[in-house]
């Protein structure tokens, strides 16, 4: 009788178990799902797309990046007026209203964000030269980054247009800004 019982209760765990597991997919399948959009898997959840795999880089960015030679700056600073100056002359009239959200600099490059009255949020590289600050080329971000990770996306996207750009100051670049967040 000892036995007929274990077997008995097993059969019962077992069957538990199974049902557990089955709901867990059924519950998974109508509420989760994995999305493809522009080469990128995202994870859908109740129809909000998240950046699983921008999350995972943003956590291990911040684990192994080293920040040593990059200086955040003071956007009061006369250096952040400067650099203001030149993105607010990169684009006027539009730009006249950018307001700087944070200022890092290595070298002689410097990575800016800015909110504006009228335009999208950006982060802007800039150069230092002996005379003159000035925006690098093509190295703007604007805009939203959703559904992806805002930091990783904007990090590979500014390095892919100013490979010469020190990975130290992308890496260590954190967004400030809503839209970002």
């Amino acid at each position: 009788m000892g036995i007929a019982r274990v077997i008995a209760c097993f059969m019962k765990k077992h069957v538990a178990l199974t049902l557990l597991v089955l709901t867990t997919l059924g519950v998974l399948k109508a509420h989760v799902d994995i999305e493809r959009q522009d080469g990128r898997y995202f994870l859908s959840y109740q129809g909000q797309k998240h950046d699983v795999l921008g999350a995972l880089q943003n956590q291990s960015n911040a684990l192994l990046r080293q920040c040593g030679s990059v200086q955040a700056l003071d956007v009061n600073s006369p250096a952040a007026k400067v650099a203001l100056n030149a993105v607010q002359n990169y684009s006027p009239p539009d730009s006249h209203n950018a307001r700087l959200l944070g200022l890092t600099q290595q070298g002689t490059w410097l990575l800016a964000e800015l909110e504006f009255t009228t335009l999208n949020p950006a982060v802007v590289l800039l150069t230092i030269a002996p005379e003159r600050v000035s925006v690098v080329e093509g190295a703007i971000w604007s805009g939203t980054t959703a559904p992806w990770a805002a930091a990783p996306l904007i990090r590979r996207y500014i390095s892919d247009r100013a490979p010469q750009v020190p990975s130290a100051l992308l890496d260590c670049f954190d967004p400030a800004g809503v839209l970002f967040k």
